[in-house]
């Protein structure tokens, strides 16, 4: 309930989905990539990675036209995205951006091909915010220079299923 205000919703995060992730990668983890939407999901992992490691990196997808993303400088003004369920025009009191390490903007198009491919290539029934989180992830393993270094890992967390979606971009 009230997800946007809601102290449990980064609490869950914290308490299950980090846990979870950290546990499912033996500790050997460099880097998580969130969509970053009320913020929940990123605080919490992000607390609780800082915790069980502090040089794990955080990184959150934010939509061209949001305005989530810091320092301010990269919140330019765009046409309103069409992926959903991230980026908005108002900080979620839920979302704490201090704890992403690294953001980065994300475009619609890129979204929506990532989102098909992922579907079309691994099976995985996601939104067009699991593309943003694709998109940025690539970008910050280019940006990082890991394209070829075996021994990083970063987790991508796709927060969204197809359901909700199935007119909206698939059926384009």
């Amino acid at each position: 309930m009230d997800q946007y205000k809601n102290p449990s919703n980064p609490i869950a995060h914290f308490d299950q989905l980090a846990e979870e992730i950290y546990y499912q990668c033996d500790g050997r983890l460099d880097a998580v990539v969130c969509g970053v939407g009320t913020g929940g999901t990123i605080a919490g992992i992000a607390r609780k990675m800082k915790i069980l490691n502090p040089n794990i990196l955080m990184v959150g997808a934010d939509p061209f036209g949001s305005i989530l993303s810091i320092p301010a400088s990269l919140n330019t003004e765009a046409p309103p995205n069409k992926v959903e369920g991230i980026g908005y025009d108002f900080v979620p009191k839920t979302c704490m951006r201090e704890s992403v390490d690294k953001w980065y903007k994300t475009d619609d198009l890129p979204s929506f091909t990532n989102s098909r491919a992922l579907i079309r290539q691994e099976g995985i029934l996601c939104g067009g915010s699991a593309g943003s989180v694709l998109q940025a992830a690539t970008a910050f393993i280019k940006e990082m220079g890991w394209e070829n270094d075996k021994s990083k890992r970063v987790v991508c967390v796709f927060s969204d299923g197809v359901r909700n979606y199935l007119t909206k971009f698939l059926s384009k």
